[in-house]
């Protein structure tokens, strides 16, 4: 049997759906191959916030915002990164990003916002209701009413070329399928690729494991092969995570069906504020890290053997600390001056931007598994299973480092006041993780996948993470937005590119 369409998508993430969507209301055919068991990927797994401007909400909300201002504030939070940013596709990106906002709420999405995001001067941010899984379901809902036809547990081995060398197809599981006019790469990141980690970052980034265990880089291996090159693939974004919560999280339980999405949306927005952050607040606590001004105000990050681990000013030296235990764990200690300053505005030990914040009696409440109080440092490692006297000798190392004004152990600049009153307190376990992984290949404007001579493949695009070409995005709701507006574009751009392959040209390759 012959698998033919007219655009052949590789990848039933955000970006992967949102370009056969996309391709299919231009009127093609479309495929998708996704190697796991569901469509989603790290879309239906992330935060779910969408950075964009001139959209509807900021519209009612009295946000007077254009594409430049959205702009000019990418260029400051890229601060030092500012000189490899490529600005081509930035403004493909903030240009794009606003219609791509009302396009997902055509199709049933529904966001909270738009919210402030620092050092962005305008409120952007618009938060995906009730979850980020609302995305894939959407997306999905779309992709059947449209005809796309999407088969899972189907892993790309390779990319099909025909007799010019153009790009026209992919083998998955021994089979061979056909995109007649294109094939978009949209497999995701390689936070979970130990080969690539290791070669463009380093072996202690290497053993971070990844948020999404599926993004081992197959888009970046396929279109290397093809001839494409990878960009900017030294940066991830390693940290510490708290352990997963064993308390169900409401906010993730609700279902995403479009009637109590819209419900929810009008009641969110009339919510007090006071009650919307106190229920916000307990997924904030299941998951997010604390800020690292808590080790800044004097804490410090120990290992299950209550022994230092790292320099607290870095948060992938932490990462990479707490990877290099046995366990993956390690926790934050802090006495009651930390835990005091960390009870209120505007020290908070978590942020949702503009939405809530979590503070340190937030966790006793929400997270009782991760707070940790004790009149002393030994009562405290007994609690967390720690060596009391390695704790207590740690501590008073660090005291001692914080009285001379220098941290000879690992260097740590930004010392605070110690660990010095009792009562003593823990967060964690803490667990260290690769979130995203900011690298891709090389893409012009138009999405194709290009050489090092900046010359595009016939036949092969890419978006999402994988189609990144050297964007920064180092803001939140940036990766969600570049997933959803490459994918429409790149969608867009194959249906609309002349046919490469024919019946008996496919017949041909199939038999070989």
């Amino acid at each position: 049997m012959i698998y033919t369409a007219d655009v052949l998508v590789i990848g039933g993430g955000g970006s992967g759906m949102s370009a056969a969507i996309s391709a299919a209301t231009s009127g093609a055919s479309v495929i998708v191959l996704e190697k796991c068991p569901q469509v989603g990927g790290s879309t239906a797994m992330s935060v779910g916030s969408f950075t964009a401007a001139n959209t509807s909400y900021q519209y009612r909300a009295g946000v007077n915002d254009s594409i430049d201002l959205f702009i000019e504030d990418m260029k400051v939070a890229n601060g030092p990164f500012e000189a490899r940013e490529n600005t081509e596709l930035r403004r493909v990106l903030a240009e794009n990003a606003g219609p791509t906002v009302e396009w997902l709420s055509s199709i049933g999405v529904q966001f909270l916002g738009p919210t402030p995001e620092p050092p962005y001067e305008k409120p952007r941010m618009h938060n995906v209701l009730p979850n980020s899984k609302a995305y894939r379901e959407a997306l999905l809902r779309e992709c059947k009413k449209r005809g796309v036809t999407i088969y899972t547990s189907m892993r790309v081995d390779q990319l099909l070329r025909n007799a010019a060398g153009e790009i026209i197809g992919a083998a998955a599981n021994g089979q061979n399928y056909f995109g007649r006019r294109g094939v978009i790469l949209a497999t995701g990141d390689y936070s979970a690729s130990t080969e690539l980690k290791s070669q463009f970052v380093g072996e202690d980034a290497a053993k971070v494991p990844p948020v999404n265990p599926n993004n081992t880089g197959d888009g970046y291996y396929l279109g290397t092969e093809a001839g494409g090159v990878m960009m900017q693939m030294d940066r991830l974004y390693e940290g510490l995570r708290f352990a997963p919560s064993t308390r169900p999280d409401p906010i993730k339980m609700l279902p995403s069906v479009p009637g109590l999405t819209r419900l929810m949306r009008v009641v969110v927005e009339r919510l007090p504020k006071n009650l919307l952050a106190y229920v916000i607040r307990g997924a904030l606590t299941s998951w997010i890290g604390p800020n690292n001004t808590m080790y800044a105000a004097g804490a410090i990050l120990v290992g299950p053997d209550g022994r230092r681990l790292a320099n607290e000013d870095s948060d992938k030296v932490m990462a990479r600390a707490v990877a290099a235990t046995e366990a993956n764990t390690g926790y934050m200690i802090f006495d009651a001056k930390v835990a005091k300053q960390f009870s209120a505005w505007p020290n908070p030990v978590s942020t949702f931007p503009g939405v809530a914040y979590a503070y340190v009696q937030d966790y006793k409440r929400f997270r009782p598994d991760v707070y940790h109080r004790a009149a002393t440092l030994e009562d405290l490692a007994a609690d967390l299973g720690m060596d009391p006297a390695a704790l207590r000798a740690t501590v008073q190392g660090w005291n001692g480092h914080v009285a001379a004004g220098a941290d000879p152990e690992f260097g740590r600049e930004h010392l605070g006041d110690g660990v010095t009153e009792g009562p003593f307190y823990a967060l964690g376990p803490m667990n260290a993780y690769v979130t995203l992984a900011d690298g891709g290949l090389a893409v012009d404007t138009r999405l194709r996948v290009t050489t090092a001579d900046g010359e595009p493949i016939p036949g092969l695009w890419a978006a999402g993470s994988t189609g990144q070409g050297g964007l920064q995005l180092l803001n939140h709701g940036l990766h969600i937005g570049w997933a959803m507006i490459s994918g429409r574009l790149a969608g867009r751009h194959v249906a609309q590119a002349q046919n490469r392959v024919d019946l008996k040209v496919a017949e041909a390759v199939t038999t070989r």
